[in-house]
């Protein structure tokens, strides 16, 4: 789960460090005072889209948040359908050359109200990788899979802090979130051996999941938002585990909160069943970054 908080981290010190420094200008002498109050005043759109989305939210206790992304994928680990095992090293460009796309794509939504919500989130992807190895010197497998995985499940506000004094112009709230619910995986493997024919093996599964959402704002329009879990527990998937940590940039677009975000994911899945010639492997991690956009109502 680290893969996601090593990329994150440093940018969000960096981001931080530079909130601190523009909030800690000097302010303007007289001279300045004196001329900026001579010049003429336009309106402030952009401040009264966020001063009618603040009145709504304050009003309504419900809140809905919409996100799209997409995700930059490779991937290592070990796979099997039908009995043939391959291990799989794979990098974006190394998935690219193979399938012509890197890319999963994503979206999420979450609804609450007051301290309860829920959520659903879903990812589909048709991915593959050339030239990977297997065992007994087996080499030259090519591997393609497809890939739709649905999150789901409540979610618990167990915090959450408004800022106070230059921060309280922040828009996000510092909150933390619990949740508990499952993940469910739908998963076509093709494993194609140079020299052998090839295996393909379709199987679905759900694991249960537990976890975290904890969202810091940095400065006024930039915050840090970092979740994870963990599953399975031999119910579905041996043990399986998500983390995404990303930045957001915050504006308005009417009374509706919009962000604009960047950072990295990484899912991992260690799910095995049958045996022999019906065996089926995926013990696989996902990971890299992502691109995203989000509404809030």
């Amino acid at each position: 789960m680290t893969h996601s908080l090593r990329m994150a981290i440093p940018l969000a010190m960096a981001l931080s460090s530079a909130c601190l420094a523009q909030e800690s200008k000097p302010a303007p002498d007289s001279a300045d005072r004196a001329a900026a109050s001579a010049a003429p005043s336009a309106p402030s759109v952009s401040g009264d889209a966020q001063k009618a989305a603040e009145s709504i939210e304050a009003e309504n206790p419900w809140r809905f948040d919409l996100n799209t992304w997409l995700w930059v994928v490779a991937m290592d680990g070990t796979v099997g359908a039908r009995g043939q095992r391959a291990d799989v090293d794979a990098s974006f460009g190394d998935l690219l050359e193979a399938a012509d796309s890197i890319f999963a794509i994503s979206g999420r939504v979450e609804a609450g109200y007051g301290a309860f919500g829920g959520f659903i989130d879903g990812m589909y992807s048709k991915l593959g990788v050339d030239d990977q190895s297997g065992p007994l010197g087996v080499a030259d497998i090519d591997i393609d899979f497809e890939t739709v995985m649905i999150d789901f499940g409540i979610m618990y506000r167990l915090g959450e802090w408004k800022p106070s004094g230059d921060a309280a112009r922040n828009i996000h709230d510092t909150t933390l979130d619990l949740y508990a619910g499952a993940r469910y995986t739908d998963l076509d493997l093709t494993i194609d051996p140079a020299s052998l024919p090839d295996r393909t093996q379709s199987v679905s599964w759900f694991d249960p999941i537990v976890g975290a959402k904890f969202v810091l704002p940095l400065c006024e329009r930039w915050h840090l938002a970092v979740n994870g879990d963990i599953g399975g527990f031999g119910a579905g998937s041996d043990f399986t585990w998500s983390s995404t940590a990303v930045l957001g940039y915050d504006f308005h677009i009417g009374s509706a909160g919009a962000t604009a975000y960047a950072g990295y994911r990484a899912i991992g899945q260690d799910y095995s069943e049958g045996s022999g010639a019906n065996e089926f492997i995926w013990d696989v991690v996902q990971h890299g970054p992502i691109l995203g956009f989000a509404l809030r109502f």
